[in-house]
């Protein structure tokens, strides 16, 4: 198993670590962090099968509440498709650590997860453990709305050869805040 493969949960770590520093024990940042957050997003997941990339619809359901300053703990669902409009879909879900950040009307988001996906592949679905790190920058055009755009890394685990070990996902929609 290569370096490579973890690189990008070593960044968002560290990113999440000098965040924390900077925004998390002041009684400033806490006042401007969510008491909940509820994220619907929508995009497309690219993997490699057999060594061919493909993409497959995705739907991401979290919600998380508030600990600690911007510090959240939640889970999520996904739905992962074969091919649009989320055909044979694979189901899953897990659970999330997250950083999130208020900066006026601009949120950030950082997060860990884990769980279980049913990866749909060309002849079934396949179960696997995942471990995974995203990150969003959202804008809330009101005091309880907004919206966010997301990239997220997920690993599989156990996964059948040809199969995709890993997956990149980009997404976009909206969130809803608890103040």
């Amino acid at each position: 198993m290569g370096v490579n493969r973890f690189t990008p949960i070593v960044v968002l770590a560290a990113w999440l670590a000098v965040c924390w520093a900077a925004l998390g024990p002041s009684p400033a940042s806490a006042s401007g962090s969510d008491l909940a957050a509820f994220d619907f997003l929508f995009g497309g997941t690219t993997a490699k099968f057999s060594g061919d990339r493909r993409w497959q619809p995705t739907l991401w359901i979290d919600g998380t509440a508030g600990v600690a300053g911007p510090l959240h703990l939640g889970g999520y669902f996904q739905w992962l498709g074969k091919s649009w409009p989320l055909e044979d879909p694979g189901l899953g879900g897990g659970g999330m650590i997250a950083i999130r950040p208020n900066l006026k009307k601009l949120r950030i988001t950082g997060a860990f997860t884990g769980g279980y996906l049913k990866v749909p592949l060309p002849t079934h679905s396949e179960g696997a453990g995942t471990i995974g790190a995203l990150f969003g920058l959202g804008y809330s055009f009101l005091d309880w709305m907004g919206i966010e755009a997301r990239g997220r890394w997920m690993q599989y685990f156990r996964m059948p050869e040809g199969a995709p070990s890993s997956a990149w996902s980009i997404e976009v929609g909206l969130s809803f805040f608890v103040k």
